[in-house]
């Protein structure tokens, strides 16, 4: 009953697919580079905010690790075959037969989309990462590289994951300060760096 749903849900989000020019390509930048927007997105709100701004987004990457993880350790015990390899569909993008269930992707983006939606003074920056997991869930259910119900235990993996880490934030609060403290120390040591090679280039 569960791998019907499945199916018929990824039938209707996959319609069309292979045959709408703008849908395919729009599901492609979706699943493929949401996660390189991600990316982009906390280091503009890594370099623009204090430290215990810093705190919060360091515990967010430890949200993602451990969904990740989870996700491994979810394969070890369970493979689900990708649509592709049931003969659903033909993928919009490459990928090999790997298990479907969950999704690293989608895990990697409600991880991070979560871990600041439920921070007070985060909210909107959460929410707005929140859309870019929705793109990038939707894109790769389009493409043909994962079911509905993947993406559902991605959702359900990055949850878990930020209840155990808001579980563990006052004894990882140490660490958390010493890795915002190593990583000042590497940008102060990148930043004279180029001062310097700057300096250099304008005596020549």
């Amino acid at each position: 009953m569960e791998n019907t749903l499945n199916i018929e849900l990824f039938t209707w989000f996959h319609a069309g697919a292979g045959n709408q020019p703008v849908l395919d390509s729009l599901s492609i930048i979706a699943a493929e580079r949401t996660p390189y927007l991600l990316v982009v997105c906390m280091a503009v709100y890594w370099f623009t905010t204090n430290h215990n701004g810093k705190m919060v987004l360091l515990e967010g990457a430890a949200v993602v690790i451990l969904g990740l993880l989870c996700n491994q350790f979810i394969t070890v015990f369970y493979f689900h075959p990708r649509p592709y390899m049931m003969d659903l569909c033909k993928p919009l993008i490459s990928h090999g037969p790997e298990t479907s269930f969950p999704s690293d992707h989608a895990t990697l983006l409600f991880g991070a989309a979560l871990a600041l939606a439920f921070r007070s003074g985060w909210r909107s920056k959460g929410a707005f990462l929140t859309i870019i997991a929705l793109a990038g869930a939707w894109g790769r259910v389009y493409a043909g590289l994962h079911f509905p119900f993947d993406i559902m235990g991605s959702f359900a993996v990055a949850l878990f994951s930020v209840g155990v880490m808001s579980c563990l934030r006052k004894p990882l609060t140490p660490l958390y300060a010493w890795g915002i403290q190593l990583i000042d120390r590497a940008e102060a040591l990148v930043t004279r760096k180029i001062i310097s090679y700057q300096s250099s280039q304008k005596k020549i």
